[in-house]
């Protein structure tokens, strides 16, 4: 079988990332004020305001229309009960914006501030294909948002909301024409609950914070070998023996599913098979390839689990199964996984054996091929298309499947030159803790690309993924926003969108909308910090959290298994600190100004003397929180990197060379601070390289 999706992300993953992605609440002023470091070449966009993802086609001619606690807002065309919600839903928000208290019920009959037209009220949920553009012109005589259908319209919505603005005479939105649609219709959120139990509520916020970035499929990864997260009423053992008591019913899934289709999002549900199985196998081991009994698996990786593609009693089992999934769920496509069998049960399993001699199948890929085509069947009969990762692709299955690529844009061209749709995941894996800028920089379709137009077509977008191994319902959101935003305006805006600079300016607006609707990214470092030092004064330990990341790639020290909390330092670090482009930016600034060396020295100064006293409050802290231990020699290490800086400013500020033996010494620091502790990583070590070298 193919290299496991674990081992080949964790060879390919490197140790540092590029840049960071917004200054949380936590870090000391001096660092957001710092500039944001643009690379040669990445000069912010014109015209792009705060919007993400940027439209396709933006104009600001000037002026602007002034709101009061007048603003009116109407619906032209036929009732239309998803369009008028979201309406409501923009006037909640709003009135959160502006402090106005303006009844989001209320429609104008004439002369409204805001309206609305929509053509046609498009399906009652959302599926491929939908029209998603929009028109928005803002003029003095008012806003008029036009769309074919109701999708449209709420991508409208979203981005009349980015526009609102405020100065000295109050609150306003420019004088604009806007015309937007998606580059790609495909563009989803894949957020695994088998690994870690995400409740509703987490789900309910997710979905609120993809309809404001216009990501429009929810990838609800629900069966894996921690656990199986949907009710079957047919087969009650899956979720009674299979889940430790969490899942979603049937009640709760159409509930989330209309919630989502309001919001104009799709729900593609994921079932893994035939590996990731063994929560299927824990209440019906019959359909195993090997004996059971079987247990949920408490740990994470690829294990050899998996159901047996000999048995007719699978397929008749599946075939139940599928067909109560088909009625719940009204999307066309659902996801079957089909990644990452080892096969060694198959190899193992002597009838298995007789099964593929007996059928021709000369492998396991060709076995599993076999089983493929079973369940497309299976799907096909009861209306659905199916879908799965790239290790399901063989030559034997019908164009109709769609296949999603994790080992990036040569897999996705593959699937795509083979006739079948293809998604791109590769380059999107959050949980990797990859900035934002690397994701940004991956295009499904770059412009390079060999495929013809045709092939190109095929590619449908792509999607975000958090695997759910290090993350629970108090710090997802943090891993996931916003660097989310990002790949959604990669999916959405036209290929030339691509300051990462502009990017990174208008993300940090984002993350105070996301905060806003109540997603807890922001909140969650401040909340695990408090946690740790038993009270308000984490100043230290923020001190220690600006100047390192979590591990990027997989390898990682902690959350081993299922019960691990979410407790630890590394928990509370954000995936990108904002000094990782932030400090760079601000030594260069400083050696440009030779022979002074003035430029930021103040600035610098004072954060290596409070990196200098943070081992001193972090040994205090660690007196009444033992979690604290393990950060103690990156605390140590800290200190040594403050009194590297502020030696260097010295020897910079009196304008005489350093002497060789602490050149060596500082560079030799530099070194022994690289390797990853307590799965962080320090992510101030170039500039400080920098520092020693210019002395």
């Amino acid at each position: 079988m193919p290299l496991s999706r674990r081992d080949f992300l964790a060879a390919a993953a490197t140790a540092t990332a590029l840049s960071p992605l917004f200054a949380a609440s936590l870090v000391h002023p001096w660092t957001s004020a710092l500039p944001g470091g643009a690379a040669a070449g990445d000069a912010p966009l014109p015209d792009t305001r705060w919007l993400m993802p940027v439209p396709a086609l933006r104009q600001f001619p000037g002026g602007r229309l002034p709101l009061a606690a007048d603003f009116t807002a109407a619906l032209a065309g036929a009732p239309n009960r998803r369009l008028d919600a979201a309406l409501a839903r923009f006037l909640v928000g709003f009135n959160r914006r502006t402090g106005f208290a303006l009844d989001p019920a209320a429609r104008a009959a004439a002369g409204a501030t805001l309206t609305v037209a929509c053509q046609a009220p498009g399906r009652e949920f959302p599926a491929l294909g939908d029209d998603e553009s929009y028109t928005l012109d803002v003029t003095a005589a008012g806003i008029r948002l036009q769309a074919a259908e109701t999708t449209g319209a709420l991508r409208g919505l979203e981005t009349l909301g980015q526009l609102l603005e405020a100065d000295g005479q109050g609150w306003f939105v420019p004088f604009a024409h806007i015309e937007d649609r998606p580059r790609f219709p495909w563009r989803g959120l894949l957020v695994d609950v088998s690994r870690h139990w995400e409740p509703v509520e987490v789900v309910r916020r997710t979905l609120d914070a993809m309809a404001a970035v216009k990501l429009n499929v929810f990838h609800w990864h629900l069966t894996d070998d921690q656990g199986f997260r949907i009710e079957c009423k047919r087969f009650p053992k899956l979720t009674g023996l299979g889940s430790d008591g969490h899942f979603y019913t049937q009640e709760q899934a159409r509930a989330l599913i209309a919630y989502a289709a309001d919001r104009g999002i799709r729900v593609l549900p994921e079932f893994d098979m035939p590996a990731h199985s063994t929560s299927w196998l824990v209440g019906y081991p019959e359909l195993g390839s090997a004996p059971g009994p079987f247990a949920l698996e408490r740990g994470f990786g690829v294990f050899d689990n998996v159901l047996d593609p000999a048995n007719e009693a699978v397929y008749r089992f599946l075939d139940g199964f599928l067909g109560e999934m088909a009625e719940l769920f009204p999307d066309a496509y659902i996801h079957i996984g089909g990644d990452e069998n080892p096969a060694h049960q198959w190899t193992n399993n002597p009838s298995i054996q007789a099964f593929m001699r007996a059928h021709g199948l000369a492998d396991n890929h060709a076995l599993q091929a076999y089983f493929n085509r079973r369940v497309a069947a299976i799907l096909t009969r009861h209306g659905k298309k199916m879908m799965g990762w790239e290790e399901i692709l063989n030559p034997a299955l019908p164009d109709t499947i769609a296949v999603e690529a994790w080992l990036g844009i040569p897999a996705v061209n593959k699937i795509a030159q083979a006739g079948h749709d293809a998604l791109l995941a590769a380059g999107y894996y959050l949980d990797l803790m990859w900035p934002a800028s690397e994701s940004y920089a991956v295009d499904p379709v770059p412009a390079d690309t060999p495929l013809t137009a045709g092939e190109q077509r095929r590619v449908l977008g792509g999607e975000a993924c958090m695997w759910g191994e290090r993350v629970n319902p108090a710090t997802i959101d943090s891993r996931i926003w916003p660097r989310a935003a990002a790949i959604a305006e990669r999916f959405w805006s036209p290929r030339d969108v691509t300051s990462a600079a502009d990017m990174y300016r208008r993300l940090e607006r984002v993350s105070l909308d996301l905060e806003a609707l109540g997603l807890e990214h922001r909140a969650t470092p401040g909340r695990i910090l408090r946690w740790l030092a038993g009270g308000d004064d984490t100043a230290p330990l923020a001190t220690l959290m600006e100047a390192v990341e979590p591990r990027k790639g997989y390898g990682w020290q902690h959350s081993k298994n299922v019960f691990v909390p979410m407790v630890y330092f590394v928990n509370a670090a954000p995936p990108e600190s904002p000094l990782r482009r932030r400090l760079p930016a601000a030594v260069q600034e400083l050696l440009a100004d030779r022979p002074r060396f003035t430029a930021r020295r103040d600035d610098l100064a004072a954060l290596f003397a409070r990196w200098q006293q943070a081992e001193a409050g972090i040994a205090a802290l660690e007196r009444r929180s033992p979690l604290l231990d393990e950060i103690q020699p990156l605390a140590a290490t800290l200190r040594q990197l403050g009194a590297l800086g502020s030696q260097a400013l010295d020897y910079l500020a009196a304008g005489v060379p350093a002497p060789a033996a602490w050149k060596q010494a500082q560079l030799a620091l530099l070194e022994q601070a690289k390797p990853v502790r307590a799965d962080l990583l320090f992510i101030v070590l170039d500039p400080l390289r920098d520092l020693v070298n210019a002395c």
